[in-house]
């Protein structure tokens, strides 16, 4: 049984300041790319799985220079949420177009975002892959995935509820560290970043 999960926030985006970013695959900035190279030094060495995106392929590419990661799996289910039409847009604009739905994406576990994924359907991806790394016969594990899924992989781990997710302010090129125990997990590390 993985005794602990190293969750890593793919590096800094292209994506406009405090927009929302899901299924769009867009790509990381250099700035972005250079601070994780302080992260290789609080990474395992061992099995890693990551999300398919662009930002987090490009985020295992340049962990893969200071030597972790080599073994990767790539599943969907690390994928971040699916915003639909609220994709690439800022709070302020989606409050100006839908402001109606606010209250529902607030109480959060019942919502589907407009032409995108129900809450449930990411719930339940994030879940069954907590699932799978429960029972991965590794010690450590690292996941280099989103925002979204890292604050609900913590809250379902540590047994919280998901509408809780936002209690983490998970930073790009961060490490989240989980300790996995039979009767839940304790969070270990959050927005570790190494040094330089």
């Amino acid at each position: 049984m993985a005794r602990r999960l190293y969750l890593v926030r793919h590096s800094e985006t292209t994506a406009a300041d405090g927009a929302l970013v899901g299924r769009t695959d867009v790509d990381v900035t250099a700035r972005g790319l250079r601070a994780l190279d302080r992260l290789a030094p609080l990474l395992p060495q061992g099995p890693c799985f990551c999300s398919p995106m662009l930002r987090t392929r490009r985020t295992l590419d340049r962990l893969r220079r200071s030597g972790v990661c080599m073994q990767a799996v790539f599943d969907e289910r690390l994928r971040e949420i699916d915003f639909g039409r609220w994709e690439e847009k800022t709070f302020a604009e989606i409050a100006e177009t839908d402001s109606d739905l606010l209250d529902a994406w607030t109480a959060y576990t019942g919502f589907t975002f407009p032409g995108g994924e129900s809450v449930a359907s990411f719930v339940g991806r994030v879940e069954e892959m907590l699932a799978l790394f429960r029972e991965h016969p590794a010690p450590e594990l690292v996941v280099i995935s989103h925002g979204g899924v890292i604050r609900t992989m913590i809250c379902l781990a540590l047994g919280l509820p998901v509408r809780h997710y936002l209690l983490f302010g998970v930073r790009p090129a961060s490490v989240c560290q989980v300790a996995l125990y039979s009767q839940g997990g304790v969070l270990t590390g959050l927005n570790q970043r190494g040094g330089m």
